[in-house]
C-alpha cells in the first residue's frame, strides 16, 4: 500500500493549520526568514517505523525546495538511536513543522510496532491479521497505512467497499435472509457479503441466504470452535470483537481464516521520536543509555 501525496495533503493540510493558526509566535519572530539549518528525527526506543512519507509532506507544504533525506525507510524494525531523515530546510520552517511531522511518525509507528507483534503472534497458524473501521476520524487512511506496514491487512476503508451486514442492518431488514436478498437486488454484482453472527443459528440462516463471509462476532471460545465445525471450509471464517495479545493465539489455533483486531488502531502507544537541529542533544543520548 502507498500513499497517494493527494491523499494525505488535504490531512496534513489541516494539522499545519490547526498548529501554525496564523502564525508562530515565537519561532516565527526568533529567526530571519532566510535563516537556514539542518535538523535530525530519531526514535528513542526500539520500534517498527511508519509515517516518515507524511512527515515529509508537512515540511514541503511549507518548503517544496527543502532538502530531504532517508536514514531509514516505512517498515524498518530499528534500535533506540536511530537516526530516520534529516532536513535542511529554512529555521522557520522546521519550527513550524516540528510537532506536527513527529506526530504523525510516533502515532504511525506505534500501530506499525504493535501489529507487528500481532502478526507475528499467530505466524504458525496462517491466518490473516486486519485492523477495523475503529479509530480517527480524518485519520483512517494513515491508521490504515501504518497497520500494512506492520505486517497486517486491512479490512473495510469504509461503507463503500463490501456489504457487510452487522446486527442494526438485520433488526432494519427484520431478518438474516431479507437483509441478503434486498443487497443482492441492490449492491454492486462485484461485491462480497459478509454477515456478523453471534449465534449458531444467525450462522445457519446466513448460510442458507448466501452469504460469502461469516464473521463471528463476540462469540466464546467454545462457540467460536462450534462455529468452526460447522460451517467447514464453505466459505471464509472472520473473528471479531474483544480481540486481544492475551486470546489471539487461542483464536488462531480455533481454525478461523481471518482475525480483525480493533485494537490495532485503539490504546496505541506511541513511539518516543525527537527532532534535533545539529547533533543529537546530550539529555536525549543519556535517555536512551539509561533505558
Amino acid at each position: 500500500m502507498q500513499l497517494n501525496p493527494f491523499i494525505i495533503r488535504p490531512i496534513v493540510e489541516a494539522a499545519l493549520r490547526e498548529e501554525i493558526g496564523p502564525g508562530d509566535t515565537t519561532g516565527g519572530f526568533l529567526v530571519d526568514s532566510r535563516d537556514t539549518a539542518s535538523c535530525q528525527i530519531y526514535v528513542k526506543e526500539r520500534a517498527v517505523i511508519a509515517g516518515l512519507p507524511v512527515a515529509e509532506q508537512v515540511f514541503k507544504m511549507l518548503d517544496p525546495d527543502c532538502a530531504i533525506t532517508y536514514a531509514a525507510q516505512d517498515g524498518d524494525e530499528v534500535d533506540k538511536g536511530t537516526v530516520l531523515m534529516r532536513i535542511t530546510a529554512p529555521c522557520w520552517v522546521l519550527f513550524a513543522s516540528e510537532r506536527v511531522a513527529l506526530d504523525y511518525i510516533q502515532y504511525m509507528s506505534g500501530i506499525a510496532t504493535k501489529t507487528r507483534r500481532y502478526v507475528r503472534m499467530v505466524e504458525p497458524y496462517g491466518v490473516r491479521v486486519t485492523d477495523t473501521r475503529k479509530g480517527v476520524p480524518g485519520c483512517r487512511v494513515l491508521q490504515k497505512y501504518a497497520v500494512r506496514v506492520g505486517g497486517a491487512h486491512n479490512h473495510l476503508f469504509g461503507l463503500h467497499n463490501c456489504n457487510l451486514i452487522k446486527d442494526n442492518h438485520i433488526k432494519a431488514a427484520g431478518s438474516v435472509t431479507r437483509a441478503v436478498e434486498i443487497l443482492k437486488s441492490r449492491a454492486q454484482h462485484t461485491f462480497k457479503i459478509e454477515i456478523e453472527c453471534e449465534s449458531l443459528q444467525m450462522i445457519k440462516d446466513a448460510l442458507a441466504a448466501g452469504a460469502d463471509i461469516i464473521m463471528l462476532d463476540n462469540m466464546t471460545m467454545d462457540e467460536m470452535r462450534e462455529a468452526v465445525r460447522f460451517i467447514g471450509k464453505r466459505v471464509p471464517v472472520e473473528a471479531s470483537g474483544g480481540i486481544r495479545e492475551s486470546n489471539i493465539v487461542e483464536i488462531a489455533q480455533l481454525g478461523v481464516d481471518v482475525i480483525s483486531v480493533g485494537d490495532l488502531t485503539r490504546n496505541v502507544q506511541t513511539v518516543d521520536v525527537s527532532l534535533d537541529v545539529g547533533e543529537i542533544k546530550a539529555s536525549a543520548l543519556r535517555q536512551m543509555r539509561e533505558s
